[in-house]
């Protein structure tokens, strides 16, 4: 089979306009001895992109470029939960400016000319705004509020998709409703440190609508406790490191498990960003999480200029107001109503994706099952 090679970035384009893909090419490679095949191939590039596929010799294939819009509206919709969180917990203000482009493309792995498609999705909405030759900025209107509504764009990308498969709207739409919304479904989780299994609870609740009982790692030596707390769930959320031991009181009860990857708390780029203005300060309940915290940044950014503390233990009272300041959930609710000391960094999403899709095919399955009975 050829070698295919890609060559040349894409065609020179004037200010303001859109460019044509040049024609593509694919042909035998000279060192093959097998003739390229006739067909179809896709590539998936950048919205905009105007690609050149050139490979030496041969019989040419028909090309088709296939545009990663649902790329872009994945950074978008990311990039505006962040900002939102960040606007309510005041850890961003109107004005303030936001990661580059080329920055959002190195942590999401997309070009940046995705990165600034997705910048321009938020500003047509009215979040940021795109100042030439300066950068993306909060919009100066922009206040803190609740969560909003998905863009018109990604409810019709999806209702798009349901038809294109065959599905009526009506029908999908109560589908996914049932899909959903079908019961108040219970979780129990377990995880290796109070700081974590107290961040899931919370993102279970607010994000999938889930009851959830909290486990502690000193739990687990109470049997009767866990017991009874795995007992009420529709499913246990574990994380590695006590899976074995969640895992076999679970099944001896029929319990489902579901054991979640965590996603590291603190994403690379942002607490470069972050770190430019100073210090910042990481407050938690368990000293087993600053160990996984300091493990983890010790690669990416200077400790240096990170400050760790434990609730009870260290004096909050010298973290100076304008400091960025990470607060995990446990730690929260060991401060009560005391007032949190810095200026807060919103805490990110803890599910890692595949455990996302884990856990929602395994909500939709209960859900549908019940509305059958």
């Amino acid at each position: 089979m050829g070698r295919c090679e890609l060559r040349g970035g894409g065609a020179e384009r004037g200010p303001g306009t859109r460019c044509q893909p040049t024609v593509l090419r694919m042909t035998r490679h000279p060192c093959s001895s097998s003739p390229a095949r006739s067909g179809l191939l896709h590539f998936l590039v950048s919205e905009g992109d105007c690609a050149r596929v050139e490979v030496c010799g041969g019989t040419p294939l028909t090309i088709e470029l296939v545009v990663s819009a649902h790329r872009r509206a994945f950074v978008a919709s990311t990039l505006q939960r962040r900002i939102e969180q960040s606007l309510r917990s005041r850890a961003l203000a109107p004005g303030d400016r936001l990661p580059s482009t080329r920055e959002v493309g190195d942590e999401f792995d997309v070009d940046p000319r995705v990165a600034l498609a997705a910048y321009q999705t938020l500003a047509e909405e009215g979040l940021v705004v795109l100042k030439p030759r300066s950068g993306v900025y909060v919009a100066p209107a922009t206040s803190p509020s609740d969560e909003r509504p998905p863009s018109g764009d990604f409810l019709a990308d999806t209702l798009v998709a349901a038809v294109v498969r065959g599905f009526s709207l009506s029908r999908f739409t109560d589908d996914l409703r049932i899909a959903a919304l079908g019961r108040r479904l219970r979780a129990t989780v377990v995880a290796a440190t109070g700081d974590q299994a107290h961040g899931l609870s919370r993102e279970l609740k607010v994000d999938y609508g889930l009851e959830t009982t909290t486990l502690l790692p000193e739990n687990l030596k109470d049997g009767a406790t866990v017991r009874s707390a795995i007992q009420r769930a529709h499913v246990v959320v574990t994380t590695r490191g006590v899976e074995k031991e969640v895992s076999a009181v679970a099944e001896r009860l029929g319990k489902q498990v579901i054991v979640v990857d965590i996603r590291p708390p603190f994403v690379e780029n942002e607490w470069k960003a972050i770190l430019r203005s100073g210090r910042a300060y990481i407050i938690a309940a368990d000293s087993r999480f600053l160990e996984i915290a300091r493990g983890y940044l010790e690669k990416v950014v200077d400790l240096r200029n990170i400050r760790m503390m434990i609730v009870g233990r260290d004096d909050l009272t010298t973290i100076p107001p304008q400091a960025p300041t990470y607060v995990t959930e446990a730690a929260r609710r060991k401060l009560g109503k005391s007032r949190i000391p810095g200026r807060l960094i919103p805490p990110p999403r803890l599910l890692a994706e595949n455990s996302v899709r884990t856990l929602v095919a395994l909500i939709v399955k209960m859900n549908l099952e019940q509305a059958q009975e």
